[in-house]
């Protein structure tokens, strides 16, 4: 078989680039080796999470309007089912819907684990034998997996990773995260609200370094009141599961001398680049120490006429910057105008969320930029007190020209709200343009209007 694209993988990155591919009128296959479309965003990574999250959430809001004197015979102590449940749903209905696309495009899957023979022949392997398929372009989009460091004993049950997590028999009464990175944090704020027990482990100084540091000291007096006890830093020395009386428990040691217990032990040591059966050196693409692919600004690797995008290529590793990649790579490779993309909002799904586009104060500092700030609490608005939240929205801008350089805020709706910032910071929005713009009363989104002011008397 011959195609115009073929695509290893169908996780964000790889659906967009063979979706964008099938709009441009190629003739597109998807080499698949799971049994389900989406990759790990879907089956086990971001999808799964934030449902998880969505749920606990709505267990929170159930409390306070039974606070309130709001009651129903549906409330009960959650289950791990209760869990499950909304996660196996949205699986399966993105999972269709993905599935629904490449249908109406006409794209191919083709199943089993793909290697290259040339850069223009993919091998594939799966139970029913090998084909060999010639295509003109080729997009590596393979994803990834959580790292699992071998000195580790991960057995999936006391001790798990961000894959098997969901997966367990039964809310834990106590957790230790080990890595204080989006996964780790996300987790534990997560498993906080349900109740349990958690506590951080991780050898550096901070929690998710690249935050602002108003953010972060946001979070963590977050993580303060959810009783998460965070220890950093602190070098592991040992991870063990030692059996009690009628339970198994991981416990881990520290070279401070200090040990902590804990039901379950989840190891967020970050992810790990799939590509060891691609046999890419067979075409002469490199990787680097981490096992990432190396691409150029139009995510070309070494190889003639294949591309790379996604988490197989490393920072920024986001379902949505994957799957701009994607679209980006196969518009290159058609002869089309690659945009370079500098302006990236990032989302934290915590409890409270995160998110931010644009520079920090210390970038600014850094690079010598005339600087000033904005501050909105959300608390101090109607519509951050109906919804009890007592987030933060803070604005970076030029003092000379008022240009927004940063945005960046904690609380409800951050992944949400931030869409307004980045156009800001992308199209060169200034103080004045949020002075001048009218919000609807009440809303999250008048804290722009709010910070903007603040801002202005600063000046």
């Amino acid at each position: 078989m011959r195609f115009d694209l073929v695509v290893i993988g169908a996780g964000p990155a790889g659906w967009s680039a063979a979706l964008q591919g099938a709009k441009l009128g190629l003739e597109v296959a998807v080499v698949e080796r799971g049994l389900m479309l989406g990759g790990a965003c879907v089956q086990t990574g971001t999808l799964p999470s934030k449902a998880l999250r969505h749920t606990v959430l709505e267990l929170v809001n159930s409390r306070r309007a039974s606070q309130l004197g709001v009651t129903s015979p549906q409330l009960r102590p959650l289950s791990i089912n209760d869990l499950r449940g909304p996660r196996d749903m949205l699986i399966a209905n993105h999972q269709q819907t993905i599935r629904s696309f490449f249908d109406r495009n006409r794209v191919q899957v083709l199943a089993g684990s793909a290697s290259f023979v040339s850069p223009n022949q993919i091998r594939i392997a799966n139970r029913d034998g090998e084909e060999i398929v010639e295509a003109d372009h080729v997009v590596i989009a393979t994803g990834s997996r959580p790292r699992r460091p071998p000195e580790i004993p991960i057995d999936d049950r006391v001790i798990v990773d961000s894959d098997t997590l969901l997966d367990l028999d039964a809310i834990p009464k106590s957790l230790a995260v080990i890595g204080s990175g989006v996964i780790g944090c996300e987790y534990a704020t997560v498993f906080a609200m349900l109740g349990t027990r958690v506590t951080i482990v991780d050898r550096r100084d901070r929690l998710l370094r690249d935050l602002d540091a108003d953010i972060l000291d946001h979070l963590r007096h977050s993580m303060f009141s959810m009783g998460i006890r965070v220890l950093m830093p602190e070098r592991i020395s040992g991870i063990r599961i030692e059996t009690q009386k009628r339970h198994q428990e991981g416990v881990v040691y520290l070279e401070s001398g200090r040990t902590v217990r804990a039901e379950r032990v989840l190891i967020a040591a970050g992810r790990v680049s799939n590509v060891e059966a691609l046999d890419l050196g067979r075409v002469g693409i490199q990787t680097d120490e981490s096992g990432l692919v190396k691409v150029d600004a139009c995510f070309r690797t070494e190889a003639p006429n294949v591309y790379a995008v996604g988490d197989v290529i490393g920072f920024p590793a986001l379902a949505s910057t994957s799957m701009h990649q994607g679209r980006l790579a196969v518009l290159h490779a058609t002869g089309r105008p690659c945009p370079a993309t500098s302006t990236l909002p990032t989302a934290i799904y915590t409890i409270p969320e995160i998110s931010s586009v644009g520079r920090t104060e210390d970038a600014c500092r850094q690079e010598g930029i005339p600087y000033e700030v904005g501050v909105a609490r959300t608390a101090e608005t109607p519509r951050g007190q109906i919804a009890r939240d007592d987030g933060l929205l803070k604005l970076i801008f030029r003092r000379d020209t008022r240009a927004i350089l940063g945005v960046h805020m904690i609380g409800v709706a951050a992944s949400e709200l931030i869409h307004i910032g980045l156009m800001l910071v992308q199209t060169g929005g200034t103080l004045d343009d949020l002075l001048g713009a009218v919000f609807n009363y009440p809303t999250m989104s008048e804290t722009y209007r709010i910070a903007a002011l603040d801002g202005l008397n600063r000046l």
